[in-house]
């Protein structure tokens, strides 16, 4: 270990609360209404827990499953699930692979959420159609700093 470790053997983590997740859900879902979509929106904490979900009545339950891992992969990449998925297209092999992994989900939707440079949590929407869904994830990322 370094003298680094030994100095400061414990880290810090900041993540999206309850109060923070409650408000970012209810603005996904305001915009949906606006745009006159239904989905099912997924804030997890920095940990990868969730912190709030919300499915709109008549959305399928696998609706929520890909919002989850949308949010789970922008989580675990740190960067928006469309950015990387457009960055990885050419390489097939990888893109494969990536897809195999359970809770990994390279479609538009999945942003991390980001405070002070740090990432504190993700969203994940899915369910509207024509990349809406990074738009309503776009209005619940807002809402983390109202």
């Amino acid at each position: 270990m370094s003298n680094l470790d030994h100095q400061n053997p414990v880290r810090e983590c900041r993540t999206v609360g309850l109060l923070a997740a409650r408000r970012m859900i209810e603005a996904a879902l305001d915009h949906a209404q606006e745009l006159n979509c239904l989905v099912s929106v997924v804030v997890l904490d920095a940990g990868g827990n969730v912190s709030a979900l919300a499915r709109q009545d008549t959305v399928a339950a696998a609706v929520t499953t890909v919002a989850h891992n949308k949010a789970n992969t922008a989580l675990a990449l740190r960067q928006p699930t469309d950015e990387f998925a457009r960055a990885v297209q050419s390489n097939q092999v990888l893109v494969t692979s990536l897809c195999a992994q359970p809770g990994f989900a390279l479609l538009a939707g999945g942003l991390p959420l980001i405070e002070d440079g740090e990432v504190v949590g993700a969203v994940g929407v899915s369910g509207a159609r024509d990349g809406k869904d990074l738009d309503i994830a776009m209005a619940a990322a807002k809402a983390l700093h109202a």
